[in-house]
């Protein structure tokens, strides 16, 4: 329940920028990759985090993807 696995591949050479904020906006986790180009995964522990919504946010040179992640 407080652990989401995050997995996407990106087949072109890209800049890439994965974020995950609070509801009001504040980043809990960001990460920035140069000319990144694979598979991308990654555990996020959020436990220590509190109860509630957050958005998973990972921005490429090709746009912005936007997911939601319920902490319950």
């Amino acid at each position: 329940r407080d652990i989401f696995n995050i997995t996407f591949q990106a087949e072109e050479v890209q800049d890439m920028k994965v974020r995950i904020l609070n509801v009001i906006g504040e980043e809990i986790l960001s990460e920035d990759f140069q000319q990144f180009i694979g598979q991308y995964t990654k555990k996020i522990d959020l436990s220590n985090n509190a109860k509630g919504i957050y958005f998973l946010n990972i921005e490429t040179d090709k746009g912005v993807i936007n997911k939601k992640l319920i902490l319950q």
